[in-house]
C-alpha cells in the first residue's frame, strides 16, 4: 500500500447511526415521551391502522433509521428550492447528468395547468442559467395516462418559456431563442404502464424516420422509485446516491450511501433535527397518514372508474356482438324466405306448364 493511500485510510472518518442522528433510545424511552403528551399518544395510536408507518416512526425516534422524507411535509422541508438551492441543483444535475446552475425558482402562477386532487408531493419549476427550464414532481403514486399528462405540462412550460423570450426580445426574438425544457417524474409507486418493465430509469427517446438529426427540445423521463428499491442494492453514481436517499431509510442503506458520498451527512442531520420534538414530528406524520388516506380514496376512485369504463366498454361490445349475431340471423331469414319465394314461384310455373301440357294432350291426344 502506498503512503497516499495509507493516509487516505487513516484519515477517512467512520461514521456510526449515532454519529448522524444522535443518541439510541429504547422503544420504553420513546413510549414515555409520546405518552407525556395526551395529544401526541391519540395521534400516535391513530398511526397504528398504518402499522409501517407506526414502525417507520419508532425506528426513526429510537435513531435505528432515518425517515422516509417522500411524505409531503418532510419532502416540502428537504428540498425547499428557496432555503436549499445547491441542494436541488445537485439533483437536477444528476438527474439531467451534468452540472447546472439554477438561474431563479419559477412559480406555477401563469401555468395553465393544475391538477384537481394532487398526487404530487412536490413541484419544482427552475429556469437554469443556459434558458432551460426543469421541472422535477415527485409522485406519491403514479397518474393514469402518464404519457398525456406529461406531453401536456412540458407543453405548458414550453409556451412558458416562449411567452416569456418573446417578451424578453420583442422583435429581436426568433425561435433560436428556444431552450429545452425538462420533466423529471419521480414515483414512489409507479403506475402499472411502468412496474413490469424491470427499469427503474424510462427516457423518452425521439428519432426521425429519414434519419435526420434534430436538437429534442423536450425531454421527458420517469423514475420508478419502487423498481430501485427493489432492483439497485449498488451506487455507482450520484443520481444512484439520490435514489438511494429518496427511497431506502435503513441504516444500511444510509452508511453505505454515506460512506460514498459524505455531502449527505448535513441532510440526514438535518431529517435528525426531527427526532428534537416528537410532538411536532407524530403531528407531521398524522397528517401524512391523512394525506395517504385521501390520495388512496382518489386512487381508489380512478381505479374503479376506470374498471367501471372496462365494464361498460366490455358491455357494450357484447351488445354491439348480439345486434350483429342477431342481424345475421334476420339476413339468414330473409335470404331463406327469398329462395322459398323464388321456388314457389318455379313451382307454380311449373304447375302451369303441367295444366298446359294436360290440355294440349286433351285436345291433340298423345305425340
Amino acid at each position: 500500500m502506498s503512503k497516499q493511500s495509507e493516509s487516505e485510510t487513516v484519515n477517512k472518518t467512520v461514521y456510526t447511526m449515532e454519529d448522524i442522528f444522535g443518541p439510541v433510545k429504547t422503544k420504553e424511552e420513546v413510549m414515555r415521551l409520546i405518552e407525556a403528551d395526551p395529544g401526541s399518544k391519540k395521534k400516535y395510536e391513530e398511526l397504528g391502522k398504518k402499522e409501517e408507518m407506526q414502525k417507520e416512526l419508532d425506528g426513526f425516534l429510537m435513531g435505528e433509521s432515518s425517515l422516509n422524507i417522500l411524505y409531503d411535509n418532510f419532502f416540502r422541508k428537504i428540498f425547499n428550492p428557496e432555503e436549499h438551492r445547491d441542494r436541488v441543483e445537485r439533483l437536477i444535475s444528476a438527474l439531467i447528468g451534468q452540472k447546472v446552475k439554477i438561474k431563479q425558482v419559477l412559480s406555477r402562477e401563469g401555468s395553465q395547468i393544475s391538477d384537481k386532487g394532487s398526487l404530487v408531493i412536490m413541484d419544482i419549476i427552475v429556469e437554469l442559467e443556459d434558458g432551460s427550464f426543469v421541472d422535477v414532481e415527485m409522485q406519491k403514486t403514479g397518474y393514469r395516462f402518464p404519457a398525456q399528462r406529461s406531453s401536456c405540462y412540458a407543453s405548458d412550460m414550453m409556451m412558458r418559456q416562449y411567452n416569456r423570450r418573446k417578451s424578453e426580445k420583442k422583435d429581436e426574438f426568433t425561435y433560436k431563442c428556444i431552450t429545452p425544457v425538462y420533466m423529471f417524474v419521480l414515483m414512489e409507486n409507479s403506475s402499472k404502464e411502468f412496474s413490469s418493465s424491470g427499469d427503474h430509469f424510462h427516457k423518452r427517446q425521439v428519432s426521425y424516420s429519414s434519419g435526420v438529426e434534430l436538437p429534442e427540445m423536450v425531454h421527458i423521463a420517469y423514475i420508478s422509485l419502487d423498481t430501485f428499491r427493489e432492483g439497485v442494492h449498488n451506487i455507482n453514481d450520484e443520481l444512484d446516491a439520490w435514489l438511494t436517499f429518496l427511497i431506502k431509510g435503513d441504516a444500511e442503506s444510509v452508511m453505505k450511501l454515506i460512506e460514498a458520498y459524505p455531502e449527505f451527512i448535513d441532510i440526514y442531520k438535518e431529517i435528525a433535527e426531527f427526532r428534537r420534538d416528537p410532538k411536532e414530528l407524530i403531528g407531521m406524520f398524522s397528517e401524512a397518514l391523512l394525506e395517504l388516506d385521501r390520495n388512496t380514496e382518489r386512487y381508489m376512485i380512478d381505479e374503479l372508474k376506470e374498471d367501471v369504463e372496462k365494464a361498460e366498454a366490455e358491455r357494450d361490445a357484447a351488445i354491439a356482438d348480439r345486434d350483429n349475431a342477431i342481424a345475421d340471423r334476420d339476413n339468414a331469414i330473409a335470404d331463406r324466405d327469398t329462395a322459398i319465394s323464388s321456388l314457389n314461384v318455379e313451382r307454380q310455373r311449373g304447375d302451369e306448364l303441367e295444366e298446359k301440357l294436360g290440355r294440349y294432350r286433351d285436345k291433340f291426344g298423345e305425340i
